[in-house]
């Protein structure tokens, strides 16, 4: 069975979907929602379900929630394979339709803003009034901090190659200037014989 005719015998709710293009219309000014946040489903068919999120996609305000709207995703075929594999993945949701999770009831809640005595700006649930963390941002692939034999070492950064008291940067070592080339030198009569731009203020002419 091919895979068009078997998306007929397939629940709606389960078939892949387009890209959503990018909305532009009233842009949010806060952001609640980052990666790593755990969140809840308050609307559609996937309502009471919760889950980290995996991705926050900005320009359509939508966000992929782990384990959430599942959906069909067909994969494109390897070269040693004869056709794709179709696997079931975390389709996106609107932002509208997830709340952030209460760290003290485990309900749905909504978010405010607020200030330490620090200075530093938090996340307050307005269920409970708690504080609600940022989670802390991990890389896909962690930074190498060791130098290898191609990186630049400390102390050729921190040397300071240049004084502006010096006045003009020093000349190169062994420098050279190229040659003339006796084919590009030009003799007197060839001097001579130069174009002479006359205008005029209808035409402009040449003359030899």
């Amino acid at each position: 069975m091919s895979t068009k005719a078997s998306m007929r015998f397939m629940p709606a709710f389960l078939r892949p979907r387009r890209k959503h293009k990018p909305n532009l219309e009233a842009p949010l000014r806060t952001w609640n929602i980052v990666t790593g946040d755990k969140v809840i489903v308050n609307y559609g068919p996937c309502k009471g379900q919760q889950g980290t999120v995996l991705e926050v996609i900005r320009k359509s305000k939508r966000i992929v929630v782990d384990g959430v709207n599942l959906r069909v995703k067909n994969l494109k075929k390897k070269y040693w394979e004869e056709k794709g594999t179709s696997i079931m993945a975390p389709a996106s949701l609107h932002y509208s339709n997830v709340n952030l999770v209460d760290p003290v009831s485990g309900l749905p809640t909504r978010v405010g803003t607020g200030y330490l005595d620090d200075g530093t700006k938090v996340r307050i649930a307005k269920r409970s009034g708690a504080i609600i963390p940022k989670p802390v941002f991990q890389r896909h692939k962690p930074m190498n901090l060791v130098a290898g034999p191609l990186d630049t070492s400390p102390e050729d950064v921190m040397e300071v190659t240049y004084n502006p008291d010096q006045g003009d940067l020093p000349m190169i070592p062994n420098f050279q200037e190229p040659a003339e080339d006796p084919e590009d030198v030009q003799s007197e009569d060839d001097l001579i014989r130069i174009l002479v731009v006359v205008v005029r203020p209808s035409t402009i002419t040449l003359l030899t």
